[in-house]
C-alpha cells in the first residue's frame, strides 16, 4: 500500500514532529518521579546531572504514528506489524535497563530472540553476491542476519556516548536512504513506498527530540532510544534489501562511521580483555571529544566538543559517505570495492585517535616549549 500525494504525508510529518516535541519536554518534567535522572561518573561524558531515558519521546510518537497508519489502511503489509512489535519489545528492554540495570546476557538473549523472529518474518532474504561467491541458503542469510542486526544494535547502543552525536547519524542515516529511494521513484509526486514512509516518520519523531539532546543535552536518549533506533535502522535496511530497493552495500557505507569506530573500539578492547560490554570512554569520538574539551575539562568546552564531533560525523557522512553510498547502488557488482574505499579512511583516522585504547590523546610537545599551567615535570594529557 502506498502513501499517496504530498499535502497528507506533509500534515502527518508536521503532527508527528510537534508530538514528539511535547513528549520530550514531557519526559523531561517527569524524569526526576520516574527515577530517570543520571548523576555523572568517571566513565560519563557529561559532568551535570541528567536526564535518560529521554528516546521514550520518539519511540511512542514513531510507534503510535504506524499504528495509526496501520489501523487507518494507510500503510499496510506484513512487515509493518513485525517492525511494530519488534521495537516495541526492543524498547520495553531497553526502558527497563535504562531504570534497573539488566544483566547483560538477559539483554542479549532476548535482543537475539526478537530479532531472529523479526527476520525470519521479513524472509526470504535477497542473494549476496561477492565476486563469483553466491550466498543464497536460506538458513545461512537468517543466521548471518540475525548476528549482524544484534552486533548493528549494540553498537549503536555504544555510540550514544556524547551530545545529539546518536541521533544526528540516525537522521542523517535516514534522510540519506530516504533520498537515495527517491531515485528509484520515476516522478517525485509518485506514491512513497512503505519503507520511505516509515525512513521519514522516524526521523521526523528524532528531529522532535533532538533539540532537548543537543549540546548541552537536557536529556539523553538511553537505552530505550539507542536501542529502538539500532533496531529500527536494521530493520529498515533489510526491509529495502528484500524490496530490492537499496541493497547491501548501501548500507555498509552509510552508517560507516559508527560501523568502523564502535567495531574498531570492541574488538581492541576484547583483544585486551577488558570487559567489552561495560561502559567506557575509549571510542575515538569520545578520545577526540576529550582532546577538544581542553585539559581543564571547562564546561563550555565541553559543549563545544560535543558540537564540534557530531558536525564532523555529519560532514562525513553528506560529503564522503552518501555519494559513495549512491555509486554502489550504481553499480552493486562494484559494491564491495565501495565499501572499502568508504571505510579506509575512517579505518586509519580510527587507528589514529586510538579507537579502544584507555586513557586520553597525548599531544607530544618539545621538551623546551612550554605549557601554560603545567608545571615542569608533569605530562600533558587532555
Amino acid at each position: 500500500m502506498m502513501i499517496g500525494g504530498l499535502i497528507l504525508p506533509g500534515l502527518i510529518l508536521l503532527s508527528v514532529f510537534v508530538a514528539s516535541l511535547v513528549c520530550t519536554g514531557l519526559i523531561i518534567k517527569l524524569a526526576p518521579r520516574l527515577g530517570l535522572v543520571k548523576e555523572p561518573t568517571g566513565r560519563c561524558s557529561h559532568v551535570a546531572p541528567t536526564p535518560r531515558g529521554g528516546g521514550v519521546a520518539f519511540v511512542i510518537t514513531c510507534l503510535s504514528t504506524i499504528g495509526l497508519l496501520f489501523w487507518k489502511d494507510l500503510i499496510s503489509g506484513s512487515s509493518i506489524s513485525t517492525i511494530f512489535c519488534g521495537g516495541f519489545l526492543i524498547a520495553v528492554i531497553g526502558f527497563w535497563d535504562d531504570l534497573r540495570h539488566l544483566p547483560v546476557r538477559y539483554r542479549l538473549c532476548a535482543q537475539f530472540l526478537i530479532i531472529s523472529v523479526s527476520v525470519y518474518a521479513i524472509s526470504p532474504l535477497p542473494t549476496v553476491e561477492l565476486g563469483g561467491f553466491k550466498l543464497d541458503a536460506p538458513w545461512m542469510l537468517w543466521a548471518i542476519a540475525t548476528f549482524g542486526m544484534v552486533w548493528w544494535l549494540n553498537l549503536f547502543n555504544f555510540m550514544d556516548g556524547i551530545d545529539g552525536l546518536a541521533a544526528t547519524e540516525a537522521i542523517s542515516v535516514l534522510v540519506m536512504a530516504s533520498i537515495l529511494l527517491c531515485f528509484q521513484i520515476p516522478s517525485v509526486y509518485a506514491d512513497y513506498s512503505v519503507e520511505q514512509a516509515l525512513l521519514l516518520l522516524l526521523s521526523v519523531s528524532l528531529l522532535g527530540f533532538m533539540g532537548a539532546n543537543w549540546a548541552p543535552a537536557k536529556i539523553f536518549m538511553g537505552d530505550v532510544g539507542s536501542t529502538f533506533l539500532g533496531y529500527m535502522l536494521g530493520m529498515l535496511a533489510l526491509m529495502t534489501m528484500v524490496a530490492g530497493s537499496l541493497n547491501l552495500w548501501t548500507w555498509l557505507i552509510l552508517p560507516g562511521v559508527f560501523w568502523v569506530d564502535a567495531t574498531l573500539t570492541l574488538l581492541r578492547r576484547m583483544i585486551r580483555g577488558d570487559r567489552w560490554y561495560q561502559a567506557h570512554q575509549s571510542h575515538a569520538y569520545q578520545r577526540v571529544s576529550r582532546l577538544l574539551s581542553g585539559s581543564e575539562g571547562q564546561i563550555n568546552l565541553r559543549h563545544k566538543a560535543h558540537r564540534t564531533v557530531t558536525l564532523s560525523v555529519l560532514a562525513l557522512n553528506v560529503c564522503w559517505l552518501f555519494p559513495l553510498a549512491a555509486c554502489s547502488l550504481i553499480w552493486p557488482e562494484s559494491g564491495i570495492l565501495f565499501v572499502a574505499i568508504a571505510w579506509m579512511p575512517l579505518i586509519l583516522l580510527a587507528v589514529y585517535c586510538g579507537a579502544g585504547k584507555p586513557g586520553n590523546i597525548e599531544l607530544s610537545r618539545k621538551k623546551s616549549e612550554p605549557v601554560a599551567g603545567v608545571k615542569e615535570g608533569i605530562s600533558l594529557e587532555v
